[in-house]
């Protein structure tokens, strides 16, 4: 073969020519295409920590806030109320208790009712005469066997008999719970009131008339209270007569409540009775740390020697069996029969009016 290219070479190579182009062409990088919007990320949902159930700081309601109105002055018969103060067992019941000094059981009875103070301490003379009167207050735990009244005479003085009073000068504060009943005593007894020269006077100079022998007989005092006071300042051993060995002394201290506590909080009233029972027991059961309490609190006033003597006296006074702070109905009729004769009440209401165990344990 010549030099020269042949046809089918040149067709060959134009052919290798075109396939090359167009491989080339089939091979040129395209443009890229717009990435498609993308969503801003969407943080995975983390597990939020809990605490265990004992971990959780408790949620403590705030105490309640309450009073209760004394009859009188701070004294050892009020030593229950302190105990449960001091050893916590009114804020352990979610409380706080203000312990009020009072000026007489008609006085606390009418701010009771009032409602001034949801609770008083109060002898039942004054309950029943207060409630029989329309007070919307009731007695929710009897703590008092008796009131504690009695008498003191000099030793040259015999104190043998109701009649005993004749023939001498006797104190009977119109304030005090004698003179309640003064007139029906003297009735039942037949004691001539017009051989005893009746003096009324106030009960804070009472001790000091005795003492100065300007009266014979204070027959308006009582064992837990200005007994101790006056034994303890007069230089010799006076005669005592009980009013309760005459069997007339009706029952004694009464916790009462303001009926509408009563009827929009028993949880409360409740709480306030066991609190207090406690107290009770407590003093009851260690009367020298129920004295010690006392003296620490209040022996710069009253003296440690006639805490003491009151606080002795007073623990056999107390309604411990066989329920704390409950008499039965007996005891209540017996009541309100002598208060009845004595002219306290005209005729007694039905006894759930005046009185109620709901809040009494046992």
């Amino acid at each position: 073969m010549d030099g020269s290219v042949s046809r089918r070479t040149v067709i060959s190579w134009s052919l290798a020519l075109m396939g090359g182009g167009l491989l080339a062409a089939c091979t040129q990088p395209q443009a890229p295409a717009a990435p498609a919007p993308t969503q801003p990320a969407v943080p995975t949902p983390q597990p939020v920590p809990t605490v265990p159930a004992q971990a959780q700081a408790p949620v403590v309601a705030a105490p309640k806030s309450i009073s209760i109105r004394f009859n009188w002055t701070y004294k050892g018969e009020f030593t229950p109320f302190f105990v449960a103060q001091e050893k916590g067992f009114y804020r352990d019941a979610g409380l706080q208790v203000e312990l009020g000094e009072g000026k007489s059981g008609t006085q606390a009875m009418q701010v009771v009712a009032a409602g001034n103070d949801q609770f008083g301490y109060v002898p039942s003379v004054q309950v029943v005469q207060g409630i029989t009167q329309g007070m919307p207050v009731k007695s929710i735990a009897t703590l008092g066997k008796t009131t504690g009244m009695c008498w003191a005479a000099w030793p040259d003085i015999p104190l043998d008999g109701a009649k005993s009073l004749e023939g001498h000068k006797v104190s009977i504060s119109t304030a005090s719970t004698f003179f309640q009943v003064w007139d029906a005593f003297a009735r039942k007894f037949g004691v001539d009131e017009s051989k005893v020269d009746a003096v009324n006077v106030d009960p804070s100079a009472r001790v000091g008339l005795f003492l100065s022998r300007q009266v014979d007989i204070m027959a308006d005092i009582f064992t837990a209270n200005d007994l101790v006071i006056v034994q303890n300042r007069a230089p010799e051993q006076l005669n005592v007569l009980k009013v309760a060995d005459l069997n007339f002394d009706p029952l004694g201290y009464m916790l009462v409540a303001n009926q509408s506590v009563i009827n929009s909080d028993s949880g409360l009233v409740k709480a306030f009775v066991s609190a207090t029972l406690k107290g009770f027991s407590a003093m009851l059961d260690n009367p020298a740390d129920a004295t010690a309490i006392m003296v620490r609190l209040y022996g710069d006033r009253l003296g440690a020697d006639v805490l003491d003597g009151q606080i002795k006296n007073l623990i056999p006074m107390v309604v411990s069996k066989p329920v704390l702070g409950r008499v039965d109905a007996a005891a209540w009729q017996q009541t309100l029969q002598l208060l009845q004769d004595a002219g306290v009440i005209d005729k007694p209401l039905p006894l759930e009016t005046y009185m109620t165990n709901d809040f009494v344990s046992g």
